[in-house]
């Protein structure tokens, strides 16, 4: 998210960023003025039962929030915030795929993982998604 994206200057109904790094000045280059940045983060409770079993799993910074919207505040005011919370089945190699598209993978060992390493059956699913519009 460091380069410009390929798109001309204000042609973007909508810039989606779910779990991504943001680039606000290159999202607010793209958008047209009436457009919307829709940002998806985690809250503190998403996959919560993951980072009981596995204390090794990466948490949510709770300034997350604060230095979300310092970064995105010179480019985009908040339109509306909801979340979208839920409970998800998950088989045991389903908790794995998950756990390896995480930042998290790069702080658990093979150990961690082993096949006697206890995994939640179910997780819950809990975002916000915040829209933005452009300043």
């Amino acid at each position: 998210m460091h380069r410009p994206l390929p798109l001309a200057t204000g042609v973007a109904d909508v810039v989606l960023d779910v779990f991504a790094p943001r680039n606000p000045a290159e999202f607010h280059r793209v958008l047209r003025p009436t457009g919307r940045l829709i940002v998806v983060r985690p809250t503190g409770r998403h996959l919560a039962e993951l980072r009981e079993r596995l204390p090794a799993t990466v948490t949510v910074d709770p300034a997350k929030e604060r230095r979300l919207h310092r970064a995105l505040d010179p480019f985009f005011a908040v339109a509306a915030t909801g979340q979208v919370e839920y409970g998800a089945a998950l088989a045991r190699e389903e908790a794995l795929d998950l756990l390896a598209m995480t930042p998290s993978a790069r702080h658990l060992t093979r150990a961690d993982l082993s096949g006697e390493a206890p995994l939640p059956d179910r997780v819950t699913v809990s975002v916000l998604a915040t829209a933005y519009r452009p300043r």
